[in-house]
């Protein structure tokens, strides 16, 4: 039986209990009451946020965490994820002076003293008065956007404060349908012409109304390694930096494990370091019924000897599209199903988490990896652009529709969204894999990087061992000979870790399939109609019908799509207040901690 948590009518919407009445009954009255709470949203959201109360992270918000070694320091942002609790920073120089509102200094994310973005992933600024000065981790996975327009600069890690602030909110045409083609943005761009991110290694400095930015990709040399050097690069280097981090952090730890090969690297080397996590966590929704994940991820710790916290819950579908959404700044798709994960950790804030960002494609697991090596070898980036698009087109689509995303929501920009995709691999055209590098530096950094950043960006520390910047170098500059057979780093950790070397991973096991009557399906319709409503309460009946209707895409990418358009169309200061309200509420709405656990398997 699942078990709720109870929620308050005045943080969201009372939830349908067994005695209120007939199915259509409830339907309706769940609808008008979300069309009602929406109005309130909407109500509330018009007051302005930093003119009028001082930002949470006013002046410097470095914390220098208690658990740590001497020989190291971490520090984190005191704020949680999302909108509501993201510094802000807007300047305006007119007349000969500057004016400031919000915070004249700001850290967030995580890092260390070193420059090591496998001990974290974090931007912030500093205004002394004079000059503006922006930073990001030298890969620049940590989202921080920029607003520039004519004498005016604002800097935020939240795309919803700088519009809340002002910011205008001119939609970037071209690059939208990029992402509506392949699922993020490119470069530094975002679905607002006037915002950016800060580039990999990015500075920015504004003096008078002046703003220079600085910083982006490094393009590698090919290194001429042997597939035994290659393996034993890959079992040493990661090796080095999970060390690192364990010598700079003696709290508790949480590492997500699911079945594939990042996280179980991870967990193995700490296991061979002799400090083994003190849970790992899989989700899932089907309770007792285990996914192949699931079954991969229980028989590796059981052997391991670590305790498996499984997240097997259902979940609200809509809900957690929504806030994943919201959370990755309306610049990703993915990620709703790594909500519980996400409400895991804010029940658990005093632990660090471990992130397997980076393993994958640094290792080549991608099986169109061979044939756009040799299209771009062939200079035939407009080939790579266009299989991408059909590829995530069909990922996302039912049978019935052809062309994504791309085909409903700007159509008229087909050629345009090739041509930047095309342009944007071949920026990589000198590196030794160009398609593994346009990866690396664009969807890695631009949409996956929101693990790090946002679903686990509510823990203490968060480190990601194969961002370090020797094994990021090494995976970049090798030959595709040796990793076109796309085992690589699975003869990495079958070598290092012989006793699991058995154990086969996800595909090696099968998952148990749920049953076709359960009542979490209902509850999900019931709340998804809910939620539809108070997400767009300007046309709130529309929107619970396309929330239960076939649509052309997929049933989760329907909805993320639909949602994003309506968000990014009607995008005013008073849109992103209100949108920033709904983040807050839904968050603080959502079971935390224990509540998102099904069972626990002690060690």
């Amino acid at each position: 039986m699942l078990d709720t948590p109870a929620i308050s009518g005045d943080t969201f919407l009372p939830l349908l209990t067994e005695n209120s009445g007939s199915c259509r009954a409830a339907i309706f009255w769940r609808a008008f009451l979300a069309i009602e709470f929406s109005r309130k949203f909407r109500a509330e959201a018009t007051a302005p946020l930093c003119q009028n109360r001082p930002s949470p992270l006013v002046g410097a918000s470095f914390l220098t965490l208690n658990a740590l070694s001497p020989d190291a320091v971490l520090h984190h942002s005191a704020a949680r994820t999302g909108a509501a609790h993201s510094p802000v920073i807007c300047l305006r120089f007119q007349h000969g002076r500057t004016t400031l509102a919000g915070a004249a200094q700001a850290f967030v994310g995580h890092r260390c003293d070193l420059p090591d973005s496998s001990l974290g992933l974090h931007g912030g600024w500093d205004w002394d008065g004079t000059t503006l000065t922006a930073t990001v981790d030298p890969l620049g996975y940590f989202s921080l956007f920029v607003y520039r327009k004519g004498s005016e600069i604002a800097v935020s890690p939240s795309i919803l404060q700088l519009i809340a602030q002002g910011a205008d909110a001119e939609p970037d045409r071209v690059a939208l349908a990029v992402f509506h083609r392949i699922g993020h943005f490119l470069g530094e761009d975002t679905p607002f012409r006037h915002i950016k991110v800060l580039p990999p290694g990015g500075r920015l400095v504004w003096r008078e109304g002046v703003a220079t930015i600085t910083g982006g990709p490094p393009i590698p040399r090919e290194q001429t390694l042997s597939r035994a050097q290659a393996v034993e690069g890959f079992i040493e280097l990661p090796r080095a930096a999970i060390r690192r981090f364990l010598n700079a952090w003696d709290g508790p730890v949480v590492l997500p494990l699911s079945g594939g090969r990042d996280s179980r690297h991870i967990l193995l080397e700490m296991v061979h370091q002799g400090r083994k996590p003190d849970t790992v966590a899989t989700f899932h929704q089907g309770g007792r019924h285990h996914d192949c994940e699931v079954q991969a991820a229980r028989v590796v710790a059981s052997r391991a000897g670590v305790d498996h916290t499984l997240l097997g819950h259902a979940r609200p579908r809509l809900r957690d599209g929504l806030r994943a959404l919201l959370l990755t700044q309306l610049c990703a798709d993915e990620h709703a199903q790594m909500m519980p994960m996400h409400d895991f950790l804010r029940g658990n804030p005093a632990a660090a988490a471990l992130d397997g960002i980076g393993g994958d494609i640094l290792t080549n697991p991608d099986d169109d990896a061979a044939d756009f090596f040799d299209r771009a070898r062939a200079g035939d980036y407009d080939g790579i652009a266009r299989s991408l698009a059909a590829g995530h087109g069909r990922i996302i689509s039912q049978p019935h529709h052809s062309g994504g995303a791309g085909a409903i929501y700007s159509p008229d920009l087909e050629e345009a969204a090739i041509d930047r995709i095309s342009r944007a691999i071949r920026v990589f055209q000198d590196a030794p894999d160009p398609y593994q590098a346009f990866w690396f530096w664009n969807r890695t950094r631009r949409e996956i990087s929101f693990v790090s950043n946002g679903i686990l960006g509510n823990a203490a520390m968060v480190a990601c061992p194969f961002l370090s910047p020797d094994f990021v170098e090494l995976g970049l500059s090798l030959p595709f000979t040796v990793t076109r057979d796309q085992r690589l780093h699975d003869d990495a950790i079958a070598q290092a870790y012989p006793d699991f070397a058995d154990i086969p991973y996800e595909a090696g096991f099968r998952s148990r399939p749920l049953p076709r009557l359960r009542w979490s399906r209902v509850a999900n319709l019931l709340d998804n109609l809910c939620v539809a409503a108070m997400a767009e309460p300007g046309r709130a009946l529309h929107a619970m019908r396309q929330a239960v209707t076939d649509q052309p895409l997929r049933r989760g990418p329907a909805d993320i799509y639909r949602l994003h358009a309506q968000f990014v169309a009607a995008m005013s200061a008073d849109e992103a207040r209100r949108l920033i309200v709904m983040e807050d509420r839904l968050s603080r709405a959502a079971p935390t901690g224990k509540g998102v656990v099904s069972d626990v398997v002690l060690a």
